[in-house]
């Protein structure tokens, strides 16, 4: 009787420096190791740092050969310094795998209302360019709730959006009474989105039953430099008006947060400093935070300068170190990322009932998406929103160091790129830039952490 051999061959499962890591020499801090997927971070002699910088991405055949001292290399592989070889490819999959179960995740509905395209401002930088004045009718409104019902979704998030919001606010009270009527929806939030000139005691008032929980209101400035930015279309000065109503939020509706809204570019980033403090001394301990944004000229209508999301950074970093203030928040954190143009189950309804995917997309007829009548939303613009352009559809990422930590940046521009070539850099982060982002964090990190 003859026997037969099959020989297994198991190849040993080597290991290797990940891609995520990143190495430089600090002017303040030294020699300093960074791994963006654990948020590792760690100071390293000369001769360590200089190991791992002439490590390839070869694989290491033998872990011992590289005479790293025991404690020192556990840690390593713990935070992923060190991984086995299909690590980084195993982690690219993950996140693309979560950030598609979240996009296409039924267990909440996102929903937000343009009840207006009119606007009582006329802001140099908005994208927001020659609407049509239109409102939405009470049919609509109805049409929506039934919209709602046949989505069958039963938690919500709600945000009101415009124009200006506001300049519809009996519109704003019937939808929501209407809404209240339906037994089964829950809002799992309720935002809006306002210049808050119009935001007055009396509306406060009315809002404040309606479980209004966040609130962004854009302040540009000090009283002059906001007035400039700010516009009224009547030429009436707004800053005294918008600070009083955000103290209404305060008093009517304490438990409502309420977002400051900085739009930072050239004419106006050195008077951030001046207008934070402020807004500190005059409000204290009330529930607000600061939100800054930079800028761009998404939609080829800005008439101010625009700012680099790239000068973020080196400013964030300037407002903690110059000018003491110590709340900015520095996200070091891994991400999934997404945004309402990212989502299945997310929808942005215009005056008419039509539907869009995008907050700058709203008015634009050749980027309607549907609409809440027929309920039929699909077309080529929701699919490559949602996963034609975004970062797992792009080779540098999946191969960048920043990965873990980046959202991919702006999916309607990355869109626009591709179908229009219209220029656009979606890398947040350069060599240089992130160098600068950790020497911030390891700032925040040793006044913290008291490390060395």
């Amino acid at each position: 009787m003859t026997q037969c051999l099959f020989l297994i061959s198991i190849k040993i499962d080597y290991m290797k420096f990940s891609r995520y890591n990143f190495l430089y020499s600090s002017k303040e801090y030294g020699k300093l190791l960074f791994n963006t997927r654990t948020k590792y971070f760690a100071s390293l002699d000369a001769t360590l740092f200089n190991l791992l910088k002439n490590l390839s991405s070869e694989e290491i055949r033998d872990i011992k050969a590289l005479n790293i001292p025991d404690d020192i290399l556990k840690q390593f592989i713990e935070a992923k310094v060190l991984i086995k070889s299909t690590e980084d490819e195993d982690f690219f999959y993950l996140k693309k795998y979560l950030r598609y179960k979240q996009t296409f995740s039924n267990n909440q509905l996102g929903l937000i209302i343009v009840p207006t395209f009119s606007c009582n401002f006329k802001c140099p930088y908005c994208y927001e360019y020659n609407l049509p004045s239109r409102t939405i009718s009470d049919y609509t409104i109805s049409g929506i709730i039934n919209f709602l019902k046949l989505k069958g979704t039963k938690n919500i998030n709600l945000c009101w959006h415009g124009g200006e919001p506001l300049l519809a606010f009996d519109k704003i009270v019937k939808f929501l009474d209407e809404f209240n009527r339906c037994n089964g929806f829950t809002l799992s939030s309720h935002a809006m989105v306002t210049n808050g000139f119009l935001l007055d005691d009396h509306k406060c008032k009315i809002l404040k039953n309606y479980n209004l929980d966040t609130v962004q209101i854009t302040i540009d400035g000090d009283r002059n430099t906001h007035n400039q930015s700010r516009i009224h279309k009547q030429g009436i000065p707004t800053y005294d008006t918008i600070i009083a109503n955000v103290e209404n939020i305060f008093k009517y509706i304490p438990n409502c947060q309420v977002i400051i809204r900085v739009n930072l570019h050239k004419e106006n980033k050195e008077i951030f400093p001046k207008i934070y403090h402020q807004l500190k001394t005059l409000w204290g301990n009330q529930k607000y935070s600061f939100n800054i944004a930079f800028v761009n000229d998404i939609n080829n209508t800005c008439k101010v300068g625009c700012l680099a999301d790239q000068e973020k950074i080196p400013y964030l970093k300037s407002l903690y170190k110059d000018f003491g203030i110590k709340d900015i928040s520095i996200n070091a954190n891994p991400i999934i990322g997404g945004c309402t143009a990212a989502y299945n189950n997310s929808f942005i309804i215009g005056p008419s009932g039509e539907i869009y995917k995008c907050w700058v997309d709203v008015g634009k007829r050749e980027k309607i998406t549907g609409n809440i009548w027929n309920n039929n939303i699909s077309n080529y613009i929701l699919s490559s929103y949602v996963v034609g352009s975004d970062m797992f559809t792009d080779t540098q990422c999946k191969k960048c160091t920043f990965f873990p930590l980046c959202d991919g940046g702006c999916i309607v521009r990355r869109y626009n790129k591709k179908h229009y070539n219209i220029d656009y850099t979606p890398c947040y982060y350069d060599n240089q830039n992130f160098k600068s982002l950790l020497d911030f964090y390891y700032l925040k990190l040793q006044e913290k952490t008291n490390i060395k």
